[in-house]
């Protein structure tokens, strides 16, 4: 059972590529349409992951599966006499969710959750020329986490939600070594967390939410190989420690008229519990058993509007925008992580096919604010990341038993 488990973790784990630091909100294409904005409106199955307290709006039973696709590109030109520009990959990354969620009795509702909280994906084109190779080349954190959640309707006016979240997460990084050689380390491990929900109605106009979710201080342990001019020379053990920040989320919806919804949220993110990035060696590195790197993170806001108009019956027509902060301040960025403060502007589209199916789609642009990296120790270069942007689409589709 354990195997057939990491099996489907591992067919599910999504990648995330610049994310505000590496977190994820891409839970559903129609949350994405919404620029994440759902803590409080009218719920589908996607809820378990945005609110689950808001899930004692459903009925019955419903399953939920869907994916976004995400396409980033940037630039890195060099401000160092000697050192050349250099581009990011083009690669799409994949983000899938599934949902599940049923109605118990009256007063209590069951929902599951298979998405990701964070998630990372930096990989630089031509690694053995790439200038900042000795601080990062390939970055990359998958992850799934499993939510099952208990809601109950209070009153016809409140509803509450408790939640477990098992994460797993697989952390790989690449970087080259004041020797040149090639470190590659390959780790995994798990992290357990608790979550909570809330949402209050008090008229069919107007509703509030709030969401919280647990740290977890997530051990992973792998391998770590050597080579040096594609020849490889050795292999090790490793292990490190990687934070899932705490968050909390507050919401407020509005229905100026029937058909339309609008919402604004505020995510407070717990960034500063990212303090140093420590990797144990076995056997030791170059006569040291740990190396460490300082993050000092900052904690940040992320801001998101969305607004929903039912065109008919079958029709809704959505639209958002996010401001999300970066917690990486100039004296800790690095290649790794490569973010700065992001807007997305986003749209969509859902339908009722019918009675039991409905198809969601979104579209979401990405752009970041140009950053400026001054030379220190660490491998970091005087260079410019600029033009960071990313195309998103979403689908998902819903069944209704």
């Amino acid at each position: 059972m354990r195997k057939v488990l990491l099996v489907l973790c591992l067919a599910l784990c999504p990648l995330q590529a610049w994310a505000a630091g590496y977190g994820v909100y891409e839970w559903s294409a129609r949350g994405n349409a919404l620029g994440g904005a759902m803590v409080a409106r009218d719920a589908d199955p996607s809820s378990v992951a945005y609110n689950p307290a808001a899930i004692t709006d459903l009925e019955g039973a419903q399953i939920q599966m869907g994916a976004t696709a995400i396409a980033p590109t940037a630039k890195m030109t060099s401000n160092t006499p000697g050192k050349r520009d250099a581009e990011f990959s083009d690669s799409i990354w994949g983000l899938p969710t599934f949902y599940y969620t049923q109605q118990l009795s009256d007063n209590y509702w069951f929902g599951f959750g298979m998405f990701s909280r964070v998630g990372l994906g930096t990989d630089y084109k031509d690694t053995d020329t790439w200038p900042g190779k000795y601080n990062c080349s390939y970055a990359a954190i998958h992850s799934v986490s499993l939510n099952p959640n208990l809601a109950m309707k209070l009153t016809d006016e409140l509803s509450v939600a408790f939640g477990l979240d098992a994460t797993y997460l697989r952390f790989m990084y690449d970087t080259t070594l004041p020797t040149d050689e090639m470190q590659q380390i390959d780790a995994d491990g798990w992290a357990y967390g608790l979550n909570l929900g809330a949402r209050y109605k008090p008229y069919d106009w107007l509703a509030f939410g709030v969401a919280w979710r647990s740290e977890m201080q997530l051990t992973v342990n792998g391998n770590v190989d050597f080579s040096k001019n594609g020849v490889h020379t050795s292999t090790g053990d490793v292990r490190g420690t990687e934070p899932i920040p705490e968050s909390i989320t507050f919401g407020v919806m509005v229905k100026p008229f029937d058909k339309l919804s609008l919402e604004a949220d505020a995510v407070w993110t717990r960034w500063s519990a990212y303090n140093t990035l420590v990797i144990n060696y076995d056997p030791a590195l170059y006569g040291k058993s740990s190396v460490s790197a300082e993050k000092n993170w900052k904690n940040t806001w992320r801001l998101q509007f969305g607004a929903e108009y039912a065109l008919t019956d079958s029709i809704d027509l959505r639209a958002g925008y996010v401001y999300d902060q970066t917690p990486v301040d100039d004296a800790h960025e690095d290649y790794a992580v490569p973010c700065s403060d992001r807007q997305i502007a986003t749209t969509g589209i859902g339908w009722k096919i019918n009675e039991a199916w409905v198809l969601d789609a979104s579209y979401s642009y990405l752009w970041m604010t140009d950053r400026e990296y001054e030379a220190r120790s660490g491998g970091i270069y005087d260079s410019t990341r600029e033009d960071a942007h990313a195309h998103m689409a979403g689908l998902s589709l819903t069944y209704k038993f």
